[in-house]
């Protein structure tokens, strides 16, 4: 695999504390993909009350906080472009990603594990929900360490034909990094067998659906295994216990895993909870970097073939 091909990625910086460990995630992951980093800032000029002197001062402002970590970037040897746009944030940020072609999106989030409220102010949220390419979302502690050889994915998938664009992602990136990957599966028999029968359950019924759940999630791991192998990607798999976004989360704090990939169900453009909400709660009590992918996005490798018709066009 050519780690030079890879497609680009842009990284939303508003100068916030969560923003700067987006920002030294998104570098340290085009260092070690070969990706081209776009550092993007939106200045909005539409709140009430601000001047023209107002807008121009933030503009300049926005000009050199991207600008500083272009430079930053290239210093590293990860080539970088500085963009700053005016408008709506996410609508601003999400037209810049179709406009570059880029592959991956960058944002940081406010929110520590476990809160219960909106990510970056709505626009990460934004984001997440309509981004039709995967959308890596940052907590404000960052990123410790590199991405390379040593780092660890954590692939969380159920089997279904949605969650099939992160296995190919969470797979090809491990790939490009040389990383290790981890599949898992969870298995909520407590909340399967309490809307099973609706009402007293034998024995027979209880253990009929303890082995079609791990069936299901042994099937779902054995999938993401077989993808991995296919591609040379060191791997192993678990089929895990408990309610999913909980169990997965700790699994993620247990193995130490430096990146958490977790896919969506719902549709592209849907204002929606993401991956029947499962996704969302993830994104909310992850301690940890997690890459969203939405249940439309194609492979790296179909972004690397679409870059090179493009290029070649």
């Amino acid at each position: 695999m050519d780690d030079t091909s890879f497609t680009d990625i842009v990284v939303a910086t508003d100068g916030s504390d969560p923003a700067a460990a987006a920002v030294d995630a998104a570098i340290g992951l085009a260092a070690g993909t070969g990706a081209t980093l776009h550092a993007c800032t939106v200045v909005n000029p539409f709140p009430t009350g601000q001047s023209l002197a107002d807008i121009r001062k933030r503009r300049e402002e926005a000009d050199e906080r991207v600008e500083s970590i272009a430079a930053r970037a290239d210093a590293t040897g990860v080539d970088a472009v500085a963009t700053v746009r005016e408008g709506v944030p996410a609508d601003e940020l999400l037209a810049y990603v179709d406009e570059v072609g880029a592959g991956m999106v960058v944002i940081g989030t406010h929110g520590r594990g476990g809160a219960r409220r909106v990510l970056l102010g709505s626009v990460a949220e934004t984001v997440v929900r309509t981004a039709d390419v995967p959308v890596l979302v940052v907590h404000g502690d960052g990123v410790e360490g590199e991405w390379g050889s040593e780092s660890r994915v954590l692939l969380a998938t159920d089997g279904s034909d949605a969650v099939a664009p992160a296995e190919r992602i969470g797979v090809d990136l491990a790939a490009t990094l040389g990383a290790r990957l981890t599949a898992v599966s969870a298995v909520d028999q407590a909340r399967a067998l309490t809307s099973a029968g609706g009402g007293v359950l034998t024995n027979e019924t209880v253990e009929s659906v303890k082995r079609a759940l791990t069936t299901r999630a042994t099937d779902a791991v054995d999938r993401a295994l077989d993808r991995a192998e296919a591609v040379g990607v060191d791997a192993d798999g678990e089929v895990i216990e408990g309610e999913p976004s909980r169990a997965v989360c700790r699994y993620a704090r247990d193995s130490n895993a430096d990146l958490l990939v977790v896919g969506t169900h719902g549709r592209t453009g849907v204002r929606r909870v993401v991956l029947g909400s499962v996704a969302e709660r993830i994104l909310r009590a992850a301690d940890r970097p997690v890459l969203v992918v939405p249940a439309t996005a194609g492979s790296l490798d179909e972004a690397r073939a679409n870059a090179d018709t493009e290029s070649e066009g």
